[in-house]
């Protein structure tokens, strides 16, 4: 996902829904975000909030992803 939103914002693939990239920098950004519903500083149940976002948002955006994969296999991108 992140090299999804990497290659959008460089205007290399943009065939994408405008909810998809909403959805997707909404997720990575709760992620990485120190402030969560559940903190991360309890042990398991921590990561629990985080790792059900990033999973709620895949279910949502799984086939755009896929296509994006397919189109960067086709076109030999190598991310890095």
């Amino acid at each position: 996902m992140v090299s999804l939103i990497k290659s959008y914002i460089e205007k290399e693939y943009t065939d994408l829904p405008l909810g998809t990239i909403i959805a997707i920098t909404s997720a990575l950004l709760y992620f990485v975000s120190p402030i969560d519903l559940v903190p991360d500083s309890i042990p398991v149940i921590g990561y629990f909030d985080d790792a059900a976002v990033v999973a709620a948002c895949w279910k949502l955006v799984e086939s755009d992803v896929k296509e994006y994969l397919k189109w960067r296999e086709d076109n030999n991108k190598v991310v890095i």
